[in-house]
């Protein structure tokens, strides 16, 4: 199934994820920090490359998305660490406007926005991965 629907499922999750994070900044008017920033850099072009891809069933992107994916995931995790560790005080990126370290609540108790971004971008990473290895297994079967 993944090697037939899994850039389909990857293109969905970039969209939900695109989709979230509009949602937290234009409905519930949370404005995002720098590191925020940095993760959208890294998902939106998602949505359109993976969606083109879908379409034209090029499997070949998958490593070349990866590595942005993979740099989201990093940045979340380094925002997660600068939010929950209190010892852990890496660079300095805030200047104007919202902090980094500023744990906003959005009704999901100890879930923070950086920890939904470190879920998803793991997710759509391993979807990847996934969608990868499955279609390399379909091609060498044939």
């Amino acid at each position: 199934m993944m090697h037939r629907y899994g850039l389909y499922i990857c293109w969905v999750w970039a969209c939900l994820m695109t989709l979230g994070s509009l949602y937290f900044s234009d409905v519930r008017h949370i404005e995002p920090c720098y590191l925020c920033w940095y993760q959208r850099i890294a998902i939106y072009p998602l949505v359109i490359l993976l969606g083109i891809a879908t379409w034209r069933q090029f499997f070949t992107i998958i490593p070349f998305v990866l590595p942005q994916v993979i740099l989201g995931f990093l940045l979340s995790v380094y925002q997660v660490l600068v939010q929950e560790v209190p010892s852990f005080r890496g660079i300095d990126l805030c200047g104007v406007g919202p902090s980094c370290t500023t744990k906003i609540d959005i009704g999901l108790g100890v879930i923070s926005i950086p920890m939904l971004a470190l879920f998803s971008f793991l997710a759509l990473s391993i979807l990847l991965f996934w969608t990868w290895n499955s279609r390399e297994a379909k091609t060498k079967e044939n």
